[in-house]
């Protein structure tokens, strides 16, 4: 059996894809979904597509896809995390608390920085227009940016 290659060497998506304006089988509150198309995407065949092995997807990365500013985007999952010096301060309330609840949280300083165009989950609570960290500090969210734009 050949060798697999590294992530590095992974290939990009095989067909162009194309958002259909029909409803989504996956999501109910999705009006459109996104399928593969006949034709191969030029990327794949710069990458040797034709002596690549297919794999089952087992990194676990998460994708989400919806409209943002009148486009559809794919989202890729990136998670808004505390900075070292935040995590050290919430890790020793939470062992003299035995839990993370009623710790307070400074947006502005105690987490690392996200790109512009970085948005919270959909279910993430909000105060005074802030998303909220979650138990273990995070707050869920994703990025449409660094080659996941406009489809």
């Amino acid at each position: 059996m050949r060798r697999l290659g590294t992530v590095q060497q992974k290939t990009p998506c095989v067909f162009m894809t194309e958002v259909q304006d029909a409803p989504s089988g996956k999501h109910e509150a999705q009006p459109f979904r996104v399928v593969a198309t006949e034709h191969l995407n030029s990327s794949s065949l710069d990458s040797d597509i034709y002596t690549a092995i297919a794999t089952e997807k087992l990194d676990g990365t998460c994708c989400y896809v919806s409209t943002y500013k009148g486009q559809h985007y794919l989202w890729a999952r990136l998670d808004r995390k505390p900075n070292k010096q935040a995590e050290k301060k919430f890790r020793k309330f939470q062992s003299s608390h035995k839990s993370g609840t009623g710790f307070t949280w400074n947006l502005q300083e105690d987490f690392k920085a996200v790109p512009d165009n970085w948005v919270p989950a959909q279910k993430v609570q909000h105060i005074d227009g802030d998303p909220v960290p979650d138990e273990y500090g995070h707050i869920p969210g994703g990025s449409n940016g660094y080659g996941y734009g406009i489809w």
